[in-house]
């Protein structure tokens, strides 16, 4: 698994699809804010997961560790059966929000984020367009 992290507007996907250009052809499928159902991936396909934020906001109800490791369960799933890259976007940076259910958003996308860069055999940051390789390198070799 590959994760890609960086601020709104940095280059992130562009980054990506740079990346994947390099390797092996696969089917390419894309999941903005929601996840592939399981039944339907095989390893012939490769996924780029983003939006995290809206995955997240239906479970604002639960705890923020619950919620990010609901989410993260069904994406270790996807990435055992096929090429997976998260891309990430990093509000960790800016002004905490005021508003309960914002903050509470913003720290669940941290927790998430945690484990997937655990997780990742390689990660990323993509800072104004420029790459730096944080684990792993950019071939997803440890």
């Amino acid at each position: 698994m590959y994760v890609i992290l960086g601020g709104a507007h940095n280059g992130k996907r562009k980054y990506a699809e740079k990346l994947i250009e390099q390797l092996p052809a696969k089917e390419l499928i894309v999941c903005e804010g929601h996840l592939a159902k399981l039944e339907n991936i095989n390893e012939n396909e490769r996924y780029i997961i983003s939006n995290f934020e809206q995955m997240i906001l239906p479970l604002l109800h639960e705890p923020e560790e619950k919620a990010a490791q609901q989410i993260f369960e069904q994406i270790i799933q996807i990435a055992e059966r096929a090429e997976l890259f998260c891309i990430c976007t990093d509000t960790s940076r800016g002004v905490v929000p005021l508003e309960k259910d914002t903050r509470q958003l913003r720290d669940t996308c941290g927790r998430l984020y945690q484990k997937l860069c655990n997780e990742a055999h390689t990660v990323i940051r993509v800072w104004y367009g420029i790459p730096q390789i944080l684990k792993g390198d950019s071939h997803g070799q440890n």
